[in-house]
């Protein structure tokens, strides 16, 4: 009894003796053990921005990497305080070369100390180059809409001011460029003639325009009335009711001032097929529109008539 009386005495003064002692060496040990661990290397996948300095005169093709993978290894303790932000973008000198291959080196990226790069993805980039160019091509305006009813666009007088811009680019590019077109101007609702800013619309890739500013597009805006109406064969010695033509209804087009255009209307529009004789099966005569007054543009189609039938 008096010797397990001693073992428990042993034990209660070796764990209560110098107490505050063995509490701080259990928390110190736990401090270097959590210190040493927090310096075993770790990795981290940062992305980095790529600028390039161009030769002269010449366009990067290819396709263009903005940004890459970089893999960075270091102490847990550097890699947490890490901010990608601190990398400045990796900056590719190409001023002397052809095109081909560029490595990425990891000794390209500047990394604060105690940091080193590990991998780079893609470890290289694929550059190619074409002459840089400038040509002038026209300027096409893109009128949509309809006007009013009885109105219409005059397509041939719609004009554009500037008329011809400049372009820069690849040669293989600005070469197939004949044109560049503005934006849509509506012309839903118009009776008379006006103007409109246009923007132009964005070239292909890697062409930029010379013109900066909108361009100013006019409008021509005209009276026009078209319908079917039946073709009568005349001339002398020709009796209309017993020649049968083919068609027999043609489109008249009338085209000019919407006052002149009633007129004609009010008047009637007669289609005739002229001939100078009395006309065989398959003679072919021009179709004309008479009575109507001058100022007013005349369209038919089609354009002639052929004898179907004589009776």
């Amino acid at each position: 009894m008096t010797a397990r009386r001693g073992v428990v005495g042993w034990l209660r003064g070796a764990v209560v003796e110098h107490l505050g002692l063995k509490l701080l060496a259990l928390v110190l040990t736990g401090f270097v053990f959590l210190l040493v661990g927090s310096d075993e290397p770790r990795e981290i996948t940062v992305r980095v921005g790529v600028a390039y300095v161009l030769p002269t005169g010449r366009v990067l093709v290819s396709e263009r990497v903005d940004e890459v993978k970089v893999t960075i290894k270091g102490p847990w303790r550097r890699i947490k305080r890490f901010d990608e932000r601190e990398l400045d973008r990796v900056t590719l000198d190409l001023t002397e070369r052809r095109g081909g291959e560029v490595a990425l080196e990891p000794a390209m990226f500047d990394l604060p100390d105690g940091l080193v790069v590990t991998s780079v993805e893609p470890r290289a980039i694929v550059v190619a180059f074409e002459d840089r160019v400038e040509r002038e091509v026209e300027v096409v305006p893109a009128v949509v809409g309809r006007p009013a009813p009885g109105y219409a666009v005059v397509a041939a007088e719609v004009a554009v001011e500037p008329r011809r811009v400049k372009v820069r680019g690849p040669h293989s590019v600005v070469a197939a460029m004949t044109q560049v077109r503005t934006q849509d101007v509506a012309v839903d609702g118009q009776t008379r003639r006006f103007r409109a800013d246009a923007a132009l619309l964005a070239p292909p890739p890697l062409v930029e325009l010379g013109w900066k500013d909108t361009v100013r597009v006019d409008v021509p805006i005209t009276g026009q009335w078209r319908g079917p109406v039946r073709v009568v064969a005349a001339g002398d010695g020709v009796e209309p009711a017993r020649v049968f033509l083919s068609p027999v209804t043609v489109e008249v087009v009338l085209t000019g001032p919407r006052e002149a255009i009633d007129r004609a209307l009010a008047g009637g529009v007669h289609p005739i097929a002229r001939f100078a004789a009395r006309p065989r099966v398959g003679a072919v005569a021009e179709v004309a529109v008479d009575g109507v007054s001058s100022g007013v543009a005349v369209a038919v189609h089609p354009a002639e008539v052929r004898v179907e039938r004589v009776r």
